[in-house]
């Protein structure tokens, strides 16, 4: 089963799934706020995760703050103590682009979307570079599939028969986020994005490195008067960067919370007459 990923538009990016049987299935690995170059990146973490992904012949989604990005020469929030020796040099972001590229390599023909985050619009801003074009155009170079998006935009993902007949969809909206909460962890937030996209099945956002799953039903009618109560999902993808975890610092200071780190795994199935299946689970 071969998946494929074009870009229809800036907004859109149409991930299309053959499949012979109503019981085949796609993973996907949603991730976001990995900081992939900051010291605090549990990297272990997430090559287990990459790794686990390559082994379902899973695909990955990357939804923000890919990078962290912040030791460059005029950051406010540079701290020596926070940069790996990897990237220590005056090429600051040459080094990062380029080791990122490198240590993606071993899945980068499953990574299908990165998209950008505030770590990286920050940078585009700042200092007039764009952080992950760089990386997907290097990873591009080597073979990869991977697509470059923006701070919002949609994935379709359409399951297809050999003769393109039988075909099932579903829509996933993503923004990187915009709102936090410490008390109810974001998840306020879903119906704010459900607002801005009703005609997604799935919203996914990060930003407040929450991991949570929350159901959205609503209500419709169809022309014919015929009534029914929708699923749609609100999905939080957590973050790999565990800041928690010492005596100080800015998390500790500001009492952030400890996060969840890791994604989710979303599993979709053909099996729904004109529809698709959509399963969840938290990685491990």
């Amino acid at each position: 089963m071969t998946i494929t990923a074009t870009r229809l538009s800036p907004q859109l990016l149409e991930i299309r799934i053959p499949y012979k049987s109503d019981t085949d299935a796609a993973t996907f690995l949603l991730a976001s706020d990995i900081h992939l170059d900051n010291p605090k990146c549990d990297r272990k973490l997430l090559a287990k995760h990459l790794d686990e992904m390559q082994s379902r012949k899973g695909h990955a989604l990357f939804f923000g703050d890919v990078l962290c990005l912040m030791q460059g020469k005029k950051d406010r929030r540079g701290s020596k103590g926070d940069i790996r020796p990897e990237h220590l040099g005056g090429n600051y972001f040459d080094l990062v682009f380029d080791e990122s590229a490198q240590w993606l390599k071993p899945w980068q023909q499953r990574i299908l979307l990165m998209s950008d985050g505030n770590h990286e619009t920050a940078v585009i801003s700042n200092q007039e570079i764009d952080p992950l074009e760089n990386v997907v155009r290097l990873m591009r170079n080597a073979g990869a599939p991977t697509h470059h998006m923006g701070y919002q935009g949609f994935v379709r993902f359409v399951f297809h028969k050999k003769d393109n007949s039988k075909v099932r969809r579903c829509t996933l909206f993503w923004h990187h986020g915009a709102w936090g909460g410490i008390v109810t962890k974001g998840t306020m937030g879903g119906g704010r994005y459900s607002q801005i996209a009703p005609d997604a099945d799935l919203v996914v956002n990060g930003h407040n490195h929450e991991r949570t799953m929350v159901a959205h039903p609503c209500y419709r009618v169809a022309e014919n008067g015929k009534v029914w109560v929708e699923q749609r999902w609100h999905l939080q993808t957590g973050t790999y960067k565990h800041e928690f975890g010492s005596t100080g610092g800015w998390a500790v200071e500001r009492i952030v919370m400890p996060k969840s780190l890791g994604g989710i795994w979303l599993t979709l199935n053909p099996r729904w007459a004109g529809g698709v299946e959509i399963q969840m689970t938290p990685t491990v």
